[in-house]
């Protein structure tokens, strides 16, 4: 623990995941030590940011209002400032998302779009509500979405989503992440919140020795190898609680404060 304390020292910038980390995915429940963590470090002169894979529309009002300093969303691929100026954007090229879509058709899968201000829907049916609701509440359907918008994620929505595998023309551009058992993420092969974060760091000036993230998930796993401290939620993905430097209570349990009040940062 002294180690980790002496390298907590470090700190300047801390990124939060949103759902299960922040705030209870299912329910939307966050705990009041929420908004006094973030008060806390502002005070603090320590930086927030949030890590989220939900593109920038999908960042929801009680997150906003945590005033947090940088926004990387959509899994890195679209990366903000509390002004709203844009620091790194990477939307699929249109002709990979045409092959993916190709690919998802074939395969019967339903797929969701992630604009930079719009999540759509391909249709709306039991196992794409199953997924997407505890998120977004329903979706507006439109399949052909991509035509005139700049998609910076796709997500594969269907009851045998553990069954899909990439086609050759598209392995090395896009990869799968799957967070739930109806879905994956399709993202670029290079992206991840690990990659938008960096985007951050060079604006600021900052190493990945200077971060500390909260997660969850298994897109949360490159950011946990990116550098700094990583933490873990007591209920994540065993892939996440292998990786992480501290494990740390539920979000109903106030694991954010706890954890920041153990490596002595608030």
């Amino acid at each position: 623990m002294k180690d980790l304390l002496n390298k907590a020292k470090q700190t300047k910038i801390i990124f939060f995941d949103i759902d299960d980390t922040l705030r209870v995915k299912n329910t939307g429940y966050m705990p009041d030590s929420i908004p006094r963590v973030f008060e806390l470090l502002r005070k603090k002169g320590i930086l927030t940011g949030i890590a989220t894979g939900r593109n920038f529309y999908g960042v929801l009002p009680e997150i906003k209002a945590l005033n947090p300093d940088f926004f990387v969303t959509a899994n890195g691929a679209y990366v903000i400032d509390s002004s709203d100026q844009l620091i790194y954007n990477n939307p699929l090229p249109k002709s990979t998302v045409a092959s993916i879509l190709s690919w998802l058709k074939n395969c019967d899968s339903d797929y969701v779009f992630y604009g930079s201000d719009n999540v759509v829907a391909s249709s709306w049916n039991e196992v794409v509500a199953q997924a997407i609701s505890p998120i977004y509440g329903e979706l507006s359907v439109n399949p052909d979405y991509h035509d005139i918008h700049d998609i910076y994620q796709v997500l594969s929505l269907s009851d045998h989503d553990d069954q899909l595998v990439l086609p050759d023309e598209l392995v090395n551009k896009v990869r799968q992440v799957r967070w739930h058992p109806h879905s994956s993420d399709i993202v670029p092969i290079a992206g991840s919140k690990a990659d938008g974060v960096s985007r951050v760091l060079k604006q600021l000036g900052l190493s990945p020795e200077n971060v500390m993230n909260f997660g969850d998930e298994l897109n949360d796993l490159e950011l946990f190898e990116f550098g700094g401290i990583s933490v873990a939620m007591k209920v994540s993905h065993p892939a996440i609680l292998a990786s992480a430097d501290y494990v740390t209570d539920s979000v109903e349990n106030d694991g954010i404060e706890k954890a920041l009040k153990t490596l002595a940062l608030i």
